[in-house]
């Protein structure tokens, strides 16, 4: 039998998913579950491959920078994104270097150098995590590197990229909560340094105005989850639902709704973005939207490498799509009538 990196990268999952399918353990969606199972069947049906065949881009080692922020709010999305990354990276003969993304920082600092030096420069460059307004990408354009973006709404950005349609999911998770009777739906958390936090805003908004609702200032915070959603519950109390911009926040304000003696679904019905352990481990398991990170690593090094080769290949765009996995975090809305009489939704 193949092994769980094999079966991994030829289903475009990780490998706990793998693992979780194989020991035959929830927590996987049945889309990925029929995935990483036909990947079994189509790995133990092909011929061993011969130790000398190349690659697909030949025997050049091309070198690629992968430019990442210096802090990072989800360690579970960079190591999954980064575990693709270095899978494709293996498989087509690339060499990685990881530099902290600090273009603003000294003229010296490696960021700049692998910029500035030709000696140092890449053949190519990842740009993850990418920023609004991403300086990175303009230089990269002017120095003529071939560059791929992760983590941008890269259909409004003129970029090869790997992207999202990430206003249509956080639309579709907010709907899932209006189908549920919820009026009153907080967003929570985000960096408004980054186009997700407003793709997924955008969204949120599309949804209620869908209903006729109009979004109450109240009852949205960006920020650090614990204190966005202390600012909510503390000037909106109507609020029945929320949505959080990811698990990353999620787990910063659950303890507060803990602390609180807030019940979920009972008082709060939650949604939340990635499907991280966060997600799948909380009581109960917080209804999420599930993004395939791996693949996108994987894919991010393929258009790039195809830009490398292709020089006359202008730009590439990879749209993802995503699964709202439905878990116990959500409920109907109560009426008043029904908590004062105690009956269930």
């Amino acid at each position: 039998m193949a092994s769980v990196r094999e079966i991994a990268a030829r289903a475009g999952v990780s490998k706990s998913t793998v693992s979780l399918v194989l020991n035959n353990k929830p927590g996987v969606s049945a889309q990925m579950r029929n995935a990483v199972l036909q990947a079994v069947q189509e790995l133990d049906e092909q011929p061993t491959r011969k130790k000398n065949d190349t690659t697909t881009f030949g025997t050049k080692k091309r070198t690629i920078a992968v430019f990442h922020p210096p802090v990072l709010r989800s360690s579970y999305v960079f190591k999954e994104v980064l575990h693709g990354i270095q899978t494709a990276a293996t498989e087509h003969n690339v060499e990685l270097r990881l530099v902290i993304n600090e273009l603003n920082s000294s003229p010296q600092h490696v960021s700049n150098l692998y910029l500035s030096d030709p000696s140092l420069r890449p053949d190519g460059i990842l740009v993850f995590h990418a920023q609004q307004n991403e300086p990175l990408i303009d230089i990269a354009k002017r120095l003529g590197i071939p560059c791929v973006a992760l983590g941008l709404d890269i259909q409004n950005y003129d970029v090869s990229g790997i992207g999202r349609h990430e206003t249509r999911h956080a639309r579709e998770a907010t709907e899932h909560l209006l189908q549920l009777g919820h009026r009153a739906i907080g967003f929570v958390g985000g960096d408004a340094t980054y186009d997700y936090a407003h793709t997924r805003l955008a969204g949120y908004r599309q949804a209620l105005a869908a209903q006729s609702i109009e979004p109450n200032g109240r009852w949205v915070a960006l920020g650090n989850g614990y204190n966005a959603l202390e600012t909510i519950l503390r000037d909106a109390p109507e609020v029945t639902a929320l949505l959080f911009v990811n698990d990353t926040y999620a787990n910063e304000a659950l303890p507060l709704i803990q602390k609180m003696g807030l019940r979920v679904p009972e008082d709060l019905s939650i949604v939340s973005f990635d499907n991280t352990d966060i997600a799948r481990n909380f009581v109960p398991p917080l209804t999420s939207i599930s993004y395939n990170q791996f693949a996108e690593g994987q894919w991010a090094v393929q258009l790039l490498l195809n830009q490398i080769e292709t020089p006359y290949l202008q730009q590439s765009q990879v749209i993802f799509g995503a699964e709202l996995i439905v878990r116990d975090s959500c409920t109907a809305v109560q009426t008043a009538t029904q908590k004062e009489a105690g009956t269930p939704a």
